[in-house]
């Protein structure tokens, strides 16, 4: 397999690119408080970075040269972010936008130069969705949730009732996280209630349902993470991407 990337699924090999190096940067930054003699730093935050590819197009003849480089920038050529995948890291992406490829030498049939992506999520995803079922059957019942990668994730919740549950106050915890959020509603065998901890929306059975939610949306922190689950009998289901940084 040539040494290449893909953008938006597009296989840049196809195009004769090979990849000479690639740069992934980590950063974080955090704002100080001045005071007469000391400083306080407040939260910590990740910046957005730009991953720096060098790479080498090559091709049979200088006119299969410029139509490689024509396919190669159509396939860049996108005002929002797309999936970046790299062949020598096959387990994980990147949500990025492209900023630039810019050349720095070549011959007739070879182009040597730069290209450069901006990331605004710092973190990248798995290609594998994480699907973890846990059967709920005591009040309170606390199962183990283990989120591979290295930087939390959202999870989507499934919560799919099994029996009768009146006025019920559903509470879902993070012990781990600190984080809980809860519903209060009426349930009955078969109802499904979704927690979409990205965008931040409860539905239940497929309506939006967000006038007694309570609480933070949660996070599943890299390792194992206790959840404790009260109020509520039937199945739990946690749907994610494990994140890298």
């Amino acid at each position: 397999m040539a040494n290449s990337f893909s953008f938006n699924s597009v296989d840049m090999a196809d195009y004769g690119l090979r990849l000479r190096r690639h740069d992934e940067p980590f950063a974080q930054e955090t704002e100080g408080l001045q005071l007469l003699d000391r400083a306080h730093g407040l939260g910590s935050r990740r910046p957005a970075v730009t991953i720096d590819l060098a790479v080498v197009v090559v091709a049979a003849s200088f006119a299969a040269l410029v139509s490689n480089l024509d396919d190669i920038k159509a396939a860049l050529n996108y005002r929002t972010e797309k999936s970046l995948a790299f062949d020598s890291v096959t387990d994980r992406y990147w949500l990025a936008r492209f900023k630039s490829i810019t050349k720095t030498a070549g011959t007739a049939t070879t182009w040597e130069g730069a290209i450069a992506f901006d990331i605004f999520d710092p973190a990248a995803y798995a290609t594998a969705e994480t699907d973890h079922d846990h059967t709920v059957d005591e009040d309170p019942e606390t199962v183990t949730e283990t989120a591979s990668g290295t930087e939390q994730a959202q999870p989507f919740i499934t919560l799919t009732c099994d029996s009768t549950l009146t006025a019920a106050t559903v509470e879902i915890e993070n012990e781990t996280s600190g984080e809980t959020i809860e519903w209060t509603g009426d349930l009955v065998a078969n109802d499904v209630l979704t927690i979409d901890c990205e965008t931040g929306v409860v539905k239940l059975n497929g309506v939006e349902d967000m006038e007694t939610v309570d609480g933070q949306f949660l996070h599943l922190l890299a390792g194992d993470n206790s959840i404790v689950i009260t109020g509520f009998s039937g199945n739990l289901n946690f749907t994610y991407r494990a994140r890298y940084v």
